[in-house]
């Protein structure tokens, strides 16, 4: 029993120094080659049955198209959010800076995940996975630290004449996947971008102390808060910017199924043009503005020789 003790706490010294290089435990890399090799061998009874989170009509399209689902995979990682002070912000009408630390949090984490997702689709000889779904949150640590949370989850398939090394992954569902091929369309895998803005009037009275005096409360009239709309479209930029890189990156010839979404909600900055990490600023300046998050998230596809996209075809409903 010692012995076993032992073999467990070294199994769980390696797994977490595996997770720390972005990989994933031991117990899962040992499931998945199982399954792999119970599959192979055409073992089902001895534990080679695949899950997946396929509906029915999607297992029956696999079946039709020559997709054959081999498992449910999974990438997962809680990331600590770093300090994100107000250095570098000047003192002029107003201010529009990048807080770079969440925008890199965001997309670490991400990444982390997506990564582990594709080691878990390799391990299960995987051509590809579809159906890649996405859970994001956050949560406050016991120390008072807030944590980002990750997780991906989709089907690992195998399909006949796959071409490519490792794993793609994809957002877009079985039907949707299928559409591409058979119009001579190859999905190279997963695009995305996170940018975290913030912007605040520094004279306005947000930023000194005032509850929202100055241009904020100019009577009863209607305007345009047009520092947070620049917010917005500055985000929404450098988020294109980073997956049409990407893209690029991936010989990709454009990038389909994106999503994008955006949150716009009040937020309070501490710390001035000369603070750094742990420091501060003399006289404890404070900024309240808006913070602005921008995402995007997309499946890159590549045009074959012979792509076709079929005309579409006019359909009438006669029952209604």
């Amino acid at each position: 029993m010692p012995d076993q003790e032992q073999q467990q706490d070294r199994e769980q010294e390696e797994s977490l120094a595996r997770i720390e290089q972005g990989g994933i435990p031991i117990s899962a890399e040992r499931r998945l080659t199982g399954l792999r090799d119970a599959q192979r061998q055409g073992e089902a009874a001895s534990g080679g049955a695949f899950t997946s989170d396929l509906s029915v009509d999607g297992f029956a399209l696999c079946h039709r198209l020559g997709l054959r689902p081999l498992s449910q995979v999974m990438g997962s990682s809680i990331y600590q959010l770093g300090y994100q002070g107000a250095w570098g912000a000047g003192y002029g009408e107003n201010i529009l800076i990048e807080m770079d630390t969440l925008s890199e949090a965001l997309n670490e984490v991400r990444g982390r995940a997506l990564a582990r997702l594709g080691e878990e689709a390799r391990h299960v000889g995987a051509d590809a996975v579809v159906g890649v779904q996405t859970r994001a949150g956050e949560s406050q640590l016991d120390t008072g630290t807030l944590a980002l949370e990750h997780v991906v989850m989709g089907t690992a398939v195998r399909r006949d004449g796959a071409r490519t090394a490792q794993p793609v992954l994809t957002e877009l569902s079985v039907a949707e996947y299928a559409m591409l091929l058979q119009g001579g369309f190859e999905p190279l895998g997963i695009v995305a971008w996170s940018a975290v803005f913030f912007t605040a009037y520094t004279f306005g009275g947000m930023a000194t102390g005032g509850m929202l005096a100055g241009p904020l409360t100019m009577g009863v009239r209607n305007f345009e808060l047009r520092e947070f709309t620049q917010a917005i479209y500055t985000a929404r930029e450098a988020v294109m910017g980073q997956l049409t890189a990407q893209a690029s990156q991936l010989g990709a010839s454009g990038i389909v199924g994106m999503k994008i979404g955006h949150t716009v909600r009040p937020h309070t900055l501490s710390g001035g043009t000369s603070m750094g990490l742990g420091g501060g600023m003399a006289g404890g300046r404070e900024l309240r503005g808006m913070m602005v998050t921008f995402t995007a998230v997309g499946t890159a596809i590549q045009q074959q020789g012979d792509a076709t996209i079929a005309t579409p075809k006019t359909a009438i409903d006669l029952t209604s």
